[in-house]
């Protein structure tokens, strides 16, 4: 077996045989009860192929380029006794390869026998590390104060079912890239801060009668005419077609029963477009109600 000379599963609770693992100097033992510092995020699939791996890997990056500090446990079962606890990277290309390379501290893949009980051997937390990222499906539910993220799929005899039933993040496979927002509710959902990509989300417009007549298409084509001084300008700013920008203006005109634009014929000031009093009106209360509405999504999602 190979390892390093200073591999340490931090703050792990062991059952009868403690200490049996050779080759890591510094472990440290625990008992139950101990205090829960790291937060446990297990990802477990319904089968092979399903993107498991790789989903891992974009929770450490994430979490890495956000400061986090993040190990990473891949738990298989074998036909040997005992417990088998192997650290490092590994070979290049492989799983604990790739999660390494994508920012974790440590990483490490533990056997344990089929049929064995391995409860007593999971770690319950760490001072080490703010984060610990499992992967695995037969200890899913022996990890405590976790979040499980459970990968379904189109496969016959899907393995775990019933961590569907638990699961905080229920996904539908296989993968081939993650989304960044599926990664940012799944650490919202695990309870870190600043993660959440849904957010609050308006679209203002102003009512005559209980009629909309003035939203943020008609007034970004009056600011452009308003710094352009030419409705043509002020098409070619916004690339909107110079016809559709009259009738966007005339509908608009008509529903409000004033002008909007004031046309200059030429002479010694030459031509071109200005605002009317009321357009510079109806700009000034919609700015105003957009930064209104701003200030109150802001507020709105800190409290989320």
């Amino acid at each position: 077996m190979n390892h390093v000379s200073c591999i340490t599963l931090p703050l792990v609770r062991f059952g009868s045989i403690a200490l049996c693992l050779r080759g890591i100097p510094e472990l440290l033992i625990v008992k139950n009860g101990g205090d829960f510092i790291a937060l446990n995020i297990i990802v477990a699939a319904a089968g092979r192929k399903l993107g498991k791996t790789l989903f891992c890997t974009e929770l450490t990056r994430v979490l890495n380029n956000n400061g986090y500090s993040v190990a990473f446990y891949k738990l298989k079962k074998q036909q040997e006794q005992g417990i088998e606890f192997i650290p490092g990277p590994g070979r290049e290309g492989s799983d604990t390869w790739r999660i390494f390379h994508a920012g974790a501290k440590e990483v490490a893949i533990l056997k344990f026998p089929l049929g064995k009980d391995i409860h007593g051997y999971i770690p319950v937390s760490s001072s080490e590390f703010d984060v610990i990222i499992w992967e695995t499906n037969s200890a899913a539910l022996l990890i405590e104060n976790s979040t499980i993220v459970y990968i379904d799929g189109d496969v016959e005899d899907p393995k775990n079912p019933e961590l569907i039933q638990h699961a905080g993040i229920l996904l539908d496979g296989p993968f081939t890239q993650i989304p960044l927002g599926t990664v940012g509710l799944t650490l919202s959902v695990a309870g870190l801060p600043g993660f959440n990509p849904v957010r609050p989300g308006w679209k203002l417009w102003l009512e005559n009668q209980g009629n909309p007549v003035f939203g943020r298409g008609v007034a970004s084509l009056l600011e452009a005419i308003r710094d352009t001084g030419s409705i043509l300008a002020a098409s070619k700013a916004t690339g909107i077609q110079y016809r559709r920008v009259w009738t966007l203006i005339s509908n608009t005109e008509e529903k409000l029963g004033v002008k909007l634009i004031r046309r200059n014929r030429g002479g010694s000031g030459g031509g071109g477009s200005s605002l009317t009093p009321v357009a510079f009106l109806l700009l000034k209360r919609f700015h105003y109600l957009e930064n209104a509405m701003a200030d109150a999504a802001k507020h709105l999602e800190e409290d989320l």
